[in-house]
């Protein structure tokens, strides 16, 4: 079984040459925690995760600390909002390279990549690396459980 036969076809993408207001925009209105980039040729080209924006907001000096909870009960962080600056910049100068699969690609293959890179979704290209999908660690786990044999009576 491949991963073709688990993916989801409707895929909420950004253009590398939208702005990241235009990918939170995104992320808002489609509740979604990743967006796969793709280029005017509809080529994958990388990946937004929320956190890329989320971490746009919080004061730099936090970046330098395993934990910051202290910062937000102290008051330093009350407006978790980016500058119109960061807001601004495209969409390609924060995204991070795609780990993708081929829509050939095998159910275990792609749980791999997904338990491996720590996704919870994984971009589905097909030989022109033309995105044609999305499984997610629950598309692709639930249909390998589909396989699974199961002992009657339990």
């Amino acid at each position: 079984m491949t991963v073709k036969s688990s993916m989801k076809k409707q895929v909420i993408t950004v253009l590398d040459t939208d702005d990241l207001g235009t990918a939170a925009k995104q992320f808002v209105k489609h509740h979604v925690g990743m967006l796969p980039v793709i280029n005017a040729e509809g080529k994958l080209v990388g990946v937004l995760q929320l956190r890329d924006l989320l971490t746009l907001a919080l004061p730099d000096f936090t970046r330098l600390m395993e934990d910051f909870d202290f910062v937000i009960s102290f008051g330093a962080a009350k407006s978790i909002q980016p500058s119109k600056e960061d807001l601004s910049k495209k969409v390609s100068a924060v995204m991070e390279p795609p780990v993708c699969v081929d829509d050939t690609c095998g159910l275990s293959r792609a749980f791999s990549l997904l338990h491996h890179h720590n996704l919870t979704d994984l971009p589905v290209v097909d030989k022109e690396n033309c995105l044609v999908g999305i499984a997610s660690r629950v598309d692709v786990g639930t249909a390998i459980l589909k396989n699974w044999e199961f002992i009657s009576g339990d």
